[in-house]
């Protein structure tokens, strides 16, 4: 009779959701931006080579978080070949995922809305070393993607992002330099943990 009254117990229990943590290695392409940091080959607005990688946690539930890195190598570097090569931008952010639940989207991809802030680091040289870039500067980003899975622990993600700095100039040259915007669009594994 106990092993029953157990057995019954332990079936009632509600089953908590469970919780993964994937890792995603990314690639892609940085396009449109604009920045008022010293960009002497007028490249911001560019479209360049992006890399990077993520680690994401999601349920069954609606939300879930993510850590990012991305890397923009040659950011400031355009035609006019006035930029010292080596510039770039890295950033570094942590988001809230919204997505509907794994049962709502039928096992294909599942979709979600990204929303977060984090840092942006941009680096820069013209070719004589005069004029030196250097600065952090807070962001926010907002985007969205989707994530499927191929197998239980492999899949793939697609992820565009907008991100845009938190401060801005004033007029003033202490505050200039302090705004920078570009989106990207990526291709990533998505690898359970």
């Amino acid at each position: 009779m106990r092993l029953l009254l157990t057995a019954a117990l332990l079936a009632a229990t509600p089953v908590t959701a469970r919780a993964d943590i994937f890792a995603v290695p990314f690639m892609g392409m940085k396009f449109g931006g604009s920045t008022s940091l010293f960009d002497l080959d007028l490249a911001a607005g560019a479209r360049k080579f992006t890399m990077g990688g993520a680690i994401m946690q999601v349920d069954d539930g609606l939300l879930g978080w993510e850590a990012s890195f991305g890397y923009v190598p040659g950011y400031f570097e355009g035609v006019n070949e006035l930029v010292k090569p080596g510039s770039f931008v890295i950033d570094l952010s942590g988001s809230a995922l919204f997505s509907p639940p794994p049962a709502f989207t039928g096992g294909g991809l599942r979709p979600y809305v990204a929303l977060g802030a984090g840092l942006a680091h941009a680096q820069s040289s013209e070719i004589a070393n005069v004029l030196q870039v250097r600065r952090t500067i807070p962001l926010a980003n907002v985007g969205g993607g989707a994530t499927g899975l191929f197998t239980n622990n492999v899949g793939v993600r697609f992820d565009y992002r907008f991100f845009r700095s938190l401060t801005t100039d004033d007029g003033s040259l202490a505050n200039v330099g302090r705004r920078i915007s570009y989106s990207r669009f990526t291709v990533g594994l998505f690898l359970r943990l």
